[in-house]
């Protein structure tokens, strides 16, 4: 066997453990006054060698304890080394000495697994913060995240391209030094006209805090409202227009048909005998006339609703005025009222809640059961509740289209009306139907006051 090499078989020498060293070290120091202790008492050796002895014996504690030292030293600056690489989250760097046995020993392992949790939670934190900004940058809604000292340190194409600099070039810059310092943050979102480096419209801006690091750091949310709108500004239009091609054409093709009728009547000449066909043409032609005129002035009821007149008022008030609107037990109250308190236009959260339980109300003719009305509190809201027995909702996508009905003599706008007023108190109108039975569900919810 080639002497420096060992045998497979053969097992690994176990060092002593430095802890044991030390005590080894340490305790040699006791061995020259020791010596010289027992051969000054034998008289054993002349005074000068005793003396000498002494000499040797300092000298060799000297060099113990530069070994010590430097011992310590030396594995005091290996531990400061890992800690300050852990710090500079660099967990290459593991514990050379962690085979060792001991307490040191120990230590050097505890330091290893500690670095590599931190490296795992190093690697999902950075998994964690790549799936959000993927989400983030889908979400068509500006979004800039800063830290606890306000620097940038997230940022979406859409906050970049507003800003107008690279998405890169922005993390890490002082949030006072982009055109977002000058916008006029309030403690609820707020619409302002705003002239970005990218772009100019009117935007509604928030902003949220939450805690980094202990200190309070700012999400800065940016909506471009027109775009928005003109989005559905363009939906409702082409509905409209739908409903009134078809409104239009209804009356015009028969009124297109009876003077053609007319003309062909006089032209032959003979008015006179034709007296009748021509009466009732014109009749027709009036009636269609009318028609359209009501047509336009139901469309100016919508378009002329005036701003509700907000008070606090009870909502066991409304509904006890609305369940006075329909005598005979065919409307029946669901529930226990309960004791809140709204902040809104009573004649006009009446008007709609009569719209909602009038629906109800013709739906569920030829039922055994009335119609239920309740009310109870969701989420600092009060939503009342419609429930009828009728045949359910057979085109939910045009229930709040304008003029859109199904019922004979019909004007379609009692839902849009709704729509319009729940909207105005900042709240919103549903309509369902029963996943119990068959019939549909009506809910109109609207904010609680905040003084209840």
């Amino acid at each position: 066997m080639i002497q420096g090499t060992r045998s497979r078989s053969t097992p690994p020498r176990r060092r002593l453990s430095a802890g044991v060293r030390l005590l080894l070290w340490i305790g040699s120091c006791a061995i020259p006054p020791v010596l010289i202790l027992v051969l000054a008492a034998a008289d054993a050796l002349p005074k000068y060698r005793v003396e000498a002895l002494a000499m040797l014996g300092v000298v060799w504690v000297a060099i113990v304890a530069a070994a010590v030292r430097a011992d310590v030293g030396h594995r005091i600056r290996a531990l400061s080394n890992l800690i300050e690489a852990a710090h500079a989250q660099d967990f290459s760097i593991k514990a050379a000495h962690a085979c060792e046995s001991g307490e040191l020993g120990e230590l050097y392992r505890q330091l290893n697994v500690l670095i590599g949790d931190l490296e795992a939670g190093r690697h999902t934190e950075q998994e964690l913060l790549g799936m959000l900004q993927k989400v983030v940058d889908q979400i068509s809604v500006a979004i800039v995240a800063c830290d606890a000292y306000d620097r940038i340190r997230l940022v979406n194409p859409l906050a970049a391209q507003l800003l107008r600099v690279p998405a890169e070039q922005l993390i890490g810059t002082d949030y006072a030094a982009t055109p977002l310092a000058a916008i006029p943050f309030a403690t609820e979102p707020r619409v302002i006209d705003f002239r970005f480096p990218g772009a100019e419209s009117r935007w509604q801006v928030s902003q949220q805090f939450y805690r980094r690091q202990g200190r309070p750091s700012r999400i800065v949310f940016i909506v471009d409202l027109r775009l928005a709108l003109a989005e559905e500004e363009i939906l409702v239009w082409q509905r409209l227009i739908r409903v009134i091609s078809h409104e239009v054409n209804n009356s015009l093709t028969p009124i297109l048909s009876l003077c053609q009728t007319l003309e062909s009547v006089v032209a032959r000449g003979d008015a006179a005998q034709q007296l009748d066909v021509m009466r009732d043409g014109l009749d027709v032609i009036s009636q269609r006339a009318r028609g359209l005129k009501e047509f336009i002035s139901v469309y100016a009821r919508i378009a002329r609703l005036p701003e509700p007149h907000k008070v606090e008022f009870p909502a066991a008030r409304l509904m006890q005025r609305v369940l006075a609107m329909f005598p005979g037990g065919v409307v029946e109250r669901a529930g226990d009222v309960p004791t809140a308190i709204l902040f809104g236009d009573p004649v006009h959260l009446e008007h709609a809640l009569i719209n909602l339980v009038k629906n109800a109300v013709e739906a569920n003719e030829g039922s055994a059961e009335p119609v239920r009305f309740g009310c109870r509190l969701v989420d600092a809201h009060a939503e009342f509740e419609v429930v009828d027995g009728g045949a359910g909702i057979r085109n939910p996508d045009n229930l709040f289209v304008p003029f859109y009905t199904t019922k004979p003599g019909g004007a379609g706008v009692g839902l849009v009306l709704c729509r319009k007023i729940a909207a105005k108190h900042h709240g919103q109108v549903s309509l369902e139907n029963r996943s119990d039975a068959t019939g549909a569900v009506a809910r109109l919810s609207v904010p609680l006051s905040r003084s209840a």
